[in-house]
């Protein structure tokens, strides 16, 4: 990456800035306004970006409106639809429109929302009415003139025998009728004599009657629950209508879409500007681009801009955006590697050097190089039939080779299906025949990639021109650890011991070497003898870490026996039925899909994780 610094005059600043963008690798940097005094500042932009935020979130509720009441069938593989300039351009020219459509739609939802809270009104009020739909009298009637109506409800844990028992002694001016009991109440209504009226509702009081309302009703409840049965359709009916009309309108969905978008680098493009320092007469704009593309972003903006263009390479302790560049099967890694996190900007991309062993120890892990074929197969046909977003390119990509790379060990260890008449075809070794060989493998493979990755350490520091560093910090571990693992050699399975134990004995010297060199050096940092003795010393430890890790590579073996044994097992599960052979036919295929399927995708999902 190189370092870009422009000096414009104020007036072009908007249009430069939006060349910046179309010409889309130029990453704008802060430029602090405090070095240059009070001749200078940024834009004041904060309420362009309130009234952009606001636009966008009208734009993305409608999106998401379209999307709840007509979503779009989208493909297995889903992606960005492309859109060249002229479109955008043609929908930027019409944004007016297009937002009185946003505006249409956001009331349609606005509407829908006031249908649902009448809606849930009306229910609300049907459901108290029901209790009282055997109720003849009006709810609005007023009595006689001697007789009075009342309607409640008593708490269902005083018996109604109680109630029918106690009114003609306490209360013998009323009569008291039942309408419905629940749970947790009986609902009642009372006639009663108007000059007995405070000595009946004193007495309903103390068995804890609660008068009941009915508002602004009249007549029967049974008319008010019809009433509200026809309101409920009438609301319904509203509610399709206006559904429909949203439906009508997703042919504006493209549109929306592209405005979001256009939304959106507006946005972009005012965070720049917020970046610009500026003065009446000229605006400063520093910034980062590719190195390739320097020369002739330079020529461009000197030859359509009134703007002076200044390129310099970064300084060497100066940190930069990072921008991964690959091809084949470094690109294929990059996803993997974005999982955990991108390169500092003065390291090596570890792109090129990872990837292989990634894909190498996912097909020692998946094992089946039928398996392999089906896996390659299909990413394949997606990376042929799907026009697929950057990051599921290279995903799909990945799992190619990753495929590859299964039916290669496939080959190696006679693994098809887990069909057990291949194996003596392998071009290696059985691994299911010999798991302590292969166990030695998969550690030694561990070995050999900690060493690589090592290695990539020693090369960042020495890119940095850390000479003593790689070589303290590198290279003496290499010779411990070399050391340890030589040692350690008599030990492992399936090894000839008298070649391992003549080894061992040169790395038992190694080993100590090596111990003797780190303590003498991974206390460099400290202050004093006595520290930089025990600092190195307890650097030491770091070997158990190093053993564990190298152990750790044993689930190149566990996975691999897991996928061979288990293709087996369904092999044998499917023609252990004794059965009529037609039936058998079927409940073997069946069995076979399923559990190969089954067996197929979790170890991919262990491989890869």
């Amino acid at each position: 990456m190189n370092k870009i610094t422009l000096l414009g005059v104020e007036e072009q600043r908007e249009q430069l800035i939006n060349s910046l963008m179309e010409f889309g690798a130029v990453e704008i940097g802060s430029v602090s306004d405090q070095d240059y005094g009070k001749i200078a500042s940024h834009p004041e932009v904060r309420e362009d970006l309130s009234r952009i935020d606001n636009k966008l979130l009208d734009v993305q509720a409608t999106l998401n409106i379209l999307d709840r009441y007509c979503p779009e069938k989208k493909p297995l593989f889903s992606t960005k639809r492309p859109v060249d300039i002229a479109e955008v351009r043609e929908i930027n020219s019409e944004k007016e429109r297009i937002f009185s459509d946003v505006y249409k739609i956001r009331e349609y939802e606005h509407a829908l929302i006031e249908l649902k809270a009448e809606e849930n009104r009306v229910n609300n009020l049907y459901r108290s009415l029901l209790p009282w739909k055997d109720l003849t009298l009006p709810v609005d009637f007023p009595g006689t003139k001697r007789t009075g109506f009342t309607a409640g409800t008593i708490p269902a844990a005083v018996g109604w025998d109680l109630i029918e028992s106690e009114v003609p002694e306490k209360a013998p001016l009323c009569q008291i009728f039942r309408i419905n009991t629940d749970k947790d109440q009986h609902y009642a209504y009372i006639i009663y004599h108007r000059e007995a009226e405070q000595e009946t509702l004193s007495y309903l009081k103390s068995r804890g009657f609660n008068r009941t309302t009915f508002g602004s009703l009249s007549g029967t409840v049974d008319k008010n629950l019809k009433q509200i049965e026809i309101n409920l359709e009438q609301i319904a009916k509203k509610r399709e209508e206006i559904i429909d009309k949203i439906r009508d309108m997703r042919g504006s969905r493209n549109s929306i879409e592209i405005l979001y978008d256009i939304l959106s680098m507006e946005r972009s493009r005012i965070e720049a500007v917020e970046k610009v320092v500026k003065t009446n007469k000229v605006f400063l704009i520093k910034g980062w681009l590719p190195e390739k593309l320097s020369d002739s972003a330079k020529n461009y903006l000197e030859s359509n801009y009134t703007v002076s263009v200044e390129i310099e390479e970064p300084a060497e302790d100066e940190a930069f955006p990072v921008l991964l560049e690959n091809r084949g099967l470094a690109e294929a890694g990059e996803p993997v590697l974005r999982m955990y996190s991108l390169p500092d900007s003065r390291e090596i991309d570890p792109s090129k050097i990872m990837t292989p062993f990634f894909v190498i120890f996912f097909g020692l892990m998946l094992s089946d190089g039928g398996y392999g074929v089906i896996l390659a197969i299909l990413a394949a046909i997606i990376l042929w039939r799907f026009k697929l977003q950057d990051s599921t390119r290279k995903f799909m990509k990945l799992m190619f080779f990753c495929g590859l790379s299964t039916m290669f060990w496939g080959l190696m260890f006679g693994g098809w299906f887990g069909i057990s008449a291949l194996v003596p075809y392998a071009l290696w070794f059985d691994m299911v025949s010999n798991p302590e060989l292969m166990l030695s493998w998969s550690l030694l493979f561990g070995v050999i990639h900690m060493y690589v990755g090592l290695g990539l350490k020693a090369a960042n520091l020495i890119r940095r021109r850390k000479y003593l560093d790689a070589l303290f910090d590198v290279g003496f571990w290499y010779v411990f650890f070399t050391g340890a693992v030589l040692t350690l050699l008599p030990y492992a399975p399936a090894i000839n011991q008298e070649k391992a134990v003549q080894i061992s004995s040169v790395g038992k010297y190694l080993l100590a070497a090596g111990a003797v060199l780190l303590i003498l050096t991974q206390g460099r940092a400290k202050k004093g003898i006595i520290k930089k003795f025990f600092s190195g010393l307890s650097s030491l430890y770091d070997l158990i870490g190093f053993l564990s890790d190298i152990l750790s590579y044993s689930r190149l073996l566990a996975l691999g026996l897991a996928t061979s044994i288990i293709a087996g097992i369904v092999n044998q599960m499917s023609v252990m039925f004794d059965i009529p052979v037609v039936l058998k036919v079927f409940i073997a295929a069946a069995i076979l899909l399923i559990g190969h399927a089954i067996n197929f995708g979790i170890n991919v999902l262990g491989a890869y994780v």
